[in-house]
């Protein structure tokens, strides 16, 4: 998938935002046992962090 140049920092940011989104719900789980919701909000947060890391290998 190619993402124009002029793209790339706006979806950065809203990755990020969506990251920080994610990481108060699981923050709000701590110590709680290992639920569905918990385990696909966890799979969310390693997928938005894989297409981070795609959008800034291309960057360069």
């Amino acid at each position: 998938m190619q993402i124009p140049d002029k793209y790339q920092p706006v979806m950065l940011e809203a990755l990020q935002d969506l990251l920080y989104k994610v990481s108060l719900d699981l923050s709000a789980m701590k110590g709680q046992p290992l639920t569905k919701e918990r385990k696909q909000l966890t799979r969310k947060q390693t997928d938005i962090e894989e297409l981070q890391h795609l959008l800034m290998l291309n960057r360069k």
